[in-house]
């Protein structure tokens, strides 16, 4: 006799900070996520956040990419096929900014190949 699962109607689970980054392509790859995570990149109540943190729908994040500074909120979680319509519906964009000076340690200029974040210029 099969076995019914049982329909759920509780709140998607928390998702690691890594894997939103990715599947919101705010970032190409998980490792880009991590490595921009790692240096600081990004900000959860103006402190920098691990890559393994836990989101909530809700939360508030700031993402500095290249000079590229945005502040997000999350909105939703999905797996990580999901399609490009869906990923933007994942976050709302509150501001974005260029910021006046190259960040230290990203001595690319737009359009030069090799930067560590190269791919997301012209975003």
């Amino acid at each position: 006799m099969p076995t019914q699962r049982k329909s759920s109607s509780r709140a998607p689970s928390p998702v690691r900070l890594d894997l939103f980054l990715t599947v919101s392509r705010l970032v190409k790859r998980r490792s880009a996520a991590r490595s921009l995570i790692d240096r600081g990149g990004v900000r959860l109540a103006g402190s920098p956040v691990k890559a393994g943190r836990k989101l909530a729908e809700g939360d508030e994040l700031e993402i500095t990419l290249g000079r590229r500074e945005l502040r997000i909120r999350v909105l939703g979680f999905a797996g990580r096929g999901a399609a490009k319509a869906a990923a933007r519906e994942l976050y709302e964009v509150l501001e974005e900014r260029l910021a006046e000076e190259t960040p230290p340690g990203e001595d690319a200029s737009p359009g030069e190949i090799g930067g560590p974040i190269d791919f997301l210029e012209g975003r």
